[in-house]
């Protein structure tokens, strides 16, 4: 695993939500609704449309700090799983200090990745760009073999939890995460709209996600 993308990596998942079916709800003040527009807002990569109806920074942030609290307190585990990695020859104290020092970074990096994937008309302007559209060219064919539906809509109280089934295609990218349910947690605004704001399943989506990302790297011939 190449440092510094895990993270960005894993928010592929969250971008994924794009290839939801269609609702046809009449009320614009509905979770489903929200989730509509999402899908649609990066069905045409319009990053406005979608940063209306999900809190980027917030679900951005939320994931990387669970993502990389999992691999710190599990680095030893994630070291014999996979021996060929370079990046879990670590211990907790080492690790817990490097997420530490480039959090903020990585944070700026993933955000600038999903604006590139949302704005494909922003030209990237530094190496970090180039590295982030990368990574924004890799999500359009993630997308491509996936397909995302959702299984259903939840209300609780002054929030609502959306379950999407992922499917992959029988393809070398499908193939990478076969089956994955992601759960979101969206909240209402002042003005009435929903947002989704977090990924609630982390936990759960960490090792799926962990072995396809060795798969990718195996994959693009970098092991």
């Amino acid at each position: 695993m190449k440092s510094g993308k895990f993270t960005a990596l894993l928010l592929l998942l969250i971008i994924m939500v794009g290839s939801v079916a269609a609702f046809a709800y009449e009320s614009t003040h509905t979770p489903e609704y929200a989730l509509k527009e999402i899908a649609e807002g990066i069905e045409e990569r319009d990053y406005d449309k979608v940063s209306q109806y999900a809190d980027l920074p917030a679900l951005t942030s939320a994931s990387y700090d669970e993502s990389t609290a999992i691999l710190c307190q599990e680095i030893e585990k994630l070291s014999r799983m996979y021996p060929q990695d370079w990046f879990f020859r670590h211990d907790f104290a080492f690790m817990s200090n490097y997420i530490a020092q480039r959090r903020d970074d990585d944070l700026v990096f993933i955000q600038r990745a999903m604006e590139l994937y949302l704005d494909p008309d922003i030209t990237p302007v530094s190496r970090a760009d180039g590295e982030a559209k990368w990574i924004a060219d890799e999500t359009q064919k993630f997308i491509e073999e996936y397909d995302a539906s959702v299984v259903k809509v939840e209300e609780e109280g002054n929030h609502a939890i959306a379950v999407i089934a992922i499917t992959g295609h029988d393809s070398a990218y499908g193939r990478l995460c076969p089956k994955l349910t992601l759960r979101v947690d969206l909240e209402p605004q002042e003005d009435g709209r929903w947002k989704a704001v977090r990924v609630t399943n982390v936990k759960e989506l960490f090792y799926p996600v962990v072995d396809g990302i060795e798969n990718y790297w195996t994959m693009q011939g970098w092991q």
